[in-house]
Parts: C-alpha cells; sequence; structure tokens
C-alpha cells in the first residue's frame, strides 16, 4: 500500500507543472529524482552502512526509484495529453 501511494505521488508531480509553457518542464522532476534515485543506490552500494541503515538506504532508493517512474508515466501522458 505504501509503495501504491509513493507511486501516485509521483504521477501527480507531472499534472502540478502542466499549465507551464515550455513542455520539456514536465520532464525535470523525473530526471531530479532518478538522478537521486541513483545517488542513493551508490551511495549504499560503496559505503554501507550497519544493519538496519543499510537496509533504511535500499528503501530510500526503493521509494525514490518509485516516484521517478511514477514521475516519468505522468510525464508521458502529459506529453501526450497535451498533444
Amino acid at each position: 500500500m505504501l509503495f501504491l501511494v509513493v507511486f501516485l505521488i509521483g504521477l501527480l508531480i507531472p499534472f502540478l507543472l502542466i499549465k507551464v509553457k515550455p513542455s520539456w518542464i514536465v520532464w525535470v522532476p523525473s530526471f531530479v529524482l532518478f538522478i537521486a534515485a541513483i545517488f542513493i543506490y551508490g551511495k549504499s552500494a560503496f559505503f554501507p552502512g550497519e544493519g538496519m541503515a543499510d537496509l533504511a538506504e535500499r528503501l530510500y532508493f526503493i521509494i525514490f526509484g518509485l516516484i521517478a517512474i511514477g514521475s516519468i508515466v505522468g510525464a508521458l501522458i502529459v506529453h501526450f495529453f497535451r498533444k
């Protein structure tokens, strides 16, 4: 249930930017969240934490990844909605 809510939050982010004139602006949250997910994964892989801290970093990676995927899907919907 948590992951569905996180995905839906990511899906709604591009719809908040639908009225902005440049069409590329809806892709910016997707790109930023994707870079954040890669950064968190790199930190988790190269500088692992102790026990539960490592688990929390992997959970943050999953959450940012799901928000990025939801944002990409939302940006695709907005892109096709504008056309």
